[in-house]
């Protein structure tokens, strides 16, 4: 509680307030003679009443007893009625307090000091009557002895805090005026609508009339006035106010010209306001750049994350007008609300938001942006951030918005980003590494930076410096960050195999390394030399892997991602492929929209199932599946990921698809001499393996793929388990029969020669 209001009167009335709490209590003398007044006024007329009933109302003795903090008689004795000061003398009394406290507000403003109240009165522009009316209701968080006035000026004492009726029979000098007055407790006043008060909606105060209805101010205004710097309890969860010093926008990664569209929209809006919408994938600046051009004209900025408050079910035009509050109570603070899409996203073609709330947003943004004479505002800007652009379904942004769409950072961006992340996080500078990152995974500023921090915490929690960390750290820290959608419509595929492990013709291992030198060297070659500017599409990385089944294709494509340090997404056919007109294509575009901020490589496999040759239209169906595949060749030329294509069957594949492929990896049947590497490759370093195995004999005789080798093996090891021995040669022989006669072969004896009675006894 403030210090008593005693001696406030003696103070030296040409002095500057010290603090906004010193000028308060010299309000709340002023307050208090006034209710004295008004409470002479009721006893001359015999309105306060007493009965039995004592202590279910406040005494005269009581209230006399009080009279210090008021009144400037201090010999006043038990008999308070008698020696009460007469009315006018009272009056006179105040008309001195104010004229005090309006030469030391004078004086504290000489001095360069801005007083919370004088502050909360220019910026909503409240007049004489207005700031009473809220000194009023505010009197009671301050000095709890005015529930005590309250309650015996309105002969209540459960009324403990002030009614309109009161503060109208306060503030006004006749009944006429009173009436006249009412309008400062009406929806559209002031005092309401910022809000700064509220009336009491508590049942049953909710159904009385307004004059009997209980005045109550708001907690973020006493707050204020205490000079207490904290947000609103209800934004707290979701709002935050930055007003450290921001970088400065032309020091942030953007392409010259769009910083400088940003610069001159920024400018012409500094001298009459208005609305900046901001759309583009999360940590691509958008809250830099608010923060940047908020600092260029010394303001702070309230940044309000929009998709929290709706989650909390707070998305209402009652926050807003708190967020508006708050940002005017903060020197006209811009205001930055992030996350809108949460309002806003479209799924599958149908909007998801609520449309009354888009449109609560629309009049909400046009309110705080206008020009408005009541308040006194320096023409604060509004920033709608959000990381998906503005849905059709929610009609066309109001013209007076500015639209800027975030891009993705570009290679040289990007390059810069992690140079600038990995110093600020202890690593070496090594401009090598940052080009190798830049080039393998496309994230936006907000994700290198946190990479980068979640790098260095990883190497702290091992008990390494954050100088040793390595490319490896910075890939495995870079992956996290992207998008792991992908999973709901493909399958993650994590490989332990690597080069070695990869047994195909030379020409084939050429070609895959080529492929991951392709990758590798991709933005570069794009970025630096310049061929962006010649292809407008098609910049994406298309791969067929085409060969029999089992001849490793997707070990191969495990291997390429491994090399490339990428994740690898196999796609899950059953979930793209539908029946109903239109479903696939909606399947196919979520995955490829998914996979652009994914850093993956997106793998087809059976790929003919999807990208199979069209045919002659006969029927609707026949149509609808030639528009699929057109689709997909649309999808392919815009998609700048890699993409890898596997069939047993290059022929099926369109030939329309084989001219965006860049590399055609052939997979042949596996030679004699490549069998028997599978063969040996196949078998652990600790398996028990008898000395009678011939390896070359199996590979020599029996024309298998990689896969029904790895089947052959698998089986022979189960029943040298169960037999609790050693793999001997004829584990070998029985599992590789078992896998013929899968493949619909009858063991023959010029297969397997000296052991074919075995088969014939086992088989």
């Amino acid at each position: 509680m403030l210090a008593t209001t005693q001696g406030v009167a003696a103070a030296d009335a040409s002095a500057a307030f010290p603090s906004g709490g010193e000028h308060l209590l010299g309000e709340l003398e002023r307050l208090a003679l006034m209710l004295h007044a008004e409470i002479l006024r009721l006893r001359a007329a015999s309105q306060l009443t007493e009965n039995q009933f004592r202590g279910l109302y406040i005494s005269d003795e009581q209230i006399d007893a009080m009279r210090d903090i008021a009144s400037p008689d201090k010999t006043a004795g038990s008999n308070a009625r008698s020696s009460a000061p007469a009315l006018d003398a009272l009056e006179r009394h105040i008309a001195e307090c104010e004229q005090r406290i309006d030469a030391r507000c004078a004086a504290t403003r000489r001095a360069g000091v801005d007083l919370p109240l004088e502050r909360l009165t220019r910026i909503f522009s409240l007049s004489p009557l207005e700031r009473d009316a809220l000194l009023l209701a505010v009197a009671p968080e301050l000095d709890a002895r005015f529930e005590t006035l309250y309650s015996y000026a309105q002969n209540d004492v459960t009324r403990k805090r002030p009614t309109v009726g009161l503060i109208l029979r306060l503030l006004g000098t006749n009944p006429t005026a009173c009436l006249e007055l009412r309008g400062l407790f009406s929806a559209g006043s002031h005092l309401l609508r910022a809000p700064l008060l509220r009336v009491s909606d508590e049942v049953p105060e909710r159904e009385s009339a307004l004059l009997s209805r209980a005045l109550k101010p708001e907690e973020r205004i006493v707050d204020f006035l205490l000079e207490r710097d904290v947000v609103d309890s209800r934004l707290a969860a979701f709002t935050t106010c930055l007003s450290e010093h921001p970088r400065a926008l032309a020091s942030l990664y953007f392409p010259k010209e769009f910083a400088a569209n940003v610069q001159q929209v920024a400018t012409a809006l500094r001298d009459h306001g208005g609305v900046l919408f901001f759309h583009g994938p999360s940590g691509s600046g958008k809250r830099a750049t608010a923060q940047a051009l908020s600092a260029e004209t010394g303001r702070s900025l309230l940044v309000a994350d929009i998709r929290q408050a709706h989650a909390a079910g707070a998305a209402t035009p009652a926050t807003l007008a708190l967020l508006q509050r708050e940002a005017h109570l903060r020197s006209s603070a811009n205001l930055l609300l992030t996350h809108v899409e949460a309002l806003m996203t479209e799924e599958g073609g149908q909007a998801r938001q609520s449309l009354p709330l888009v449109q609560t947003l629309q009049d909400f943004a046009e309110d705080f942006s206008v020009d408005d004479p009541s308040l006194n505002l320096d023409h604060p800007v509004l920033f709608v951030a959000s990381e998906s652009a503005w849905p059709s379904s929610g009609g066309a942004p109001p013209v007076s918005w500015t639209i800027f769409e975030f891009p993705t950072p570009d290679f040289s961006c990007r390059s810069q980003l992690w140079q600038e992340s990995m110093a600020a996080a202890g690593a070496r500078n090594q401009p090598k590494m940052a080009a190798e990152l830049a080039n393998q995974f496309v994230l936006t500023g907000g994700q290198i930076h946190a990479a980068c921090r979640a790098a260095r915490t990883h190497a702290e929690l091992h008990g390494r410096d954050a100088a040793t960390l390595t490319t490896t750290d910075f890939q495995a820290a870079a992956r996290a960050q992207s998008n792991q959608s992908l999973s709901r419509r493909a399958q993650k595929v994590d490989t332990v195999f690597s080069w070695a492990d990869l047994v195909v013709p030379p020409r084939t291992l050429q070609q895959l390394r080529e492929v991951c030198a392709a990758e590798k060297y991709r933005s570069f070659i794009f970025a630096e030399w310049g061929f962006d500017r010649r292809l407008m599409q098609g910049k994406g990385l298309n791969i067929l892997f085409c060969g029999p089944s089992g001849t490793g294709k997707t070990m191969s494509a495990g291997i390429v991602a491994r090399e490339l340090a990428l994740d690898l997404y196999k796609i899950d056919l059953s979930s793209v492929i539908s029946k109903y007109i239109g479903e696939t294509e909606k399947h196919l575009s979520e995955i490829f929209r998914e996979a652009q901020s994914s850093n993956a490589i997106l793998f087809f496999d059976e790929a003919d199932a999807v990208f199979g040759k069209r045919s002659e239209v006969k029927d609707a169906h026949d149509r609808y599946a030639n528009v699929e595949i057109a689709y997909l060749l649309q999808k392919m030329e815009e998609y700048e990921g890699v993409v890898i294509l596997a069939t047993n069957f290059r022929k099926n594949i369109d030939d329309a698809f084989t001219r965006r492929i860049q590399y055609i990896v052939e997979f042949p049947f596996p030679e004699a001499k490549y069998r028997e590497r599978i063969w040996r490759g196949m078998i652990p370093s600790c398996a028990p393996l008898a000395k009678d195995v011939d390896f070359g004999f199996l590979a020599r005789q029996f024309e298998l793929t990689g896969g029904n080798i790895r089947n052959a093996v698998l089986v022979a090891a189960f029943l040298a388990a169960e037999e609790g021995g050693e793999l001997r040669m004829e584990h070998f022989v029985l599992a590789t029969a078992r896998e013929l006669q899968k493949l619909g072969k009858v063991p023959t004896r010029s297969d397997f020669k000296e052991y074919y009675d075995l088969t014939r006894e086992r088989i």
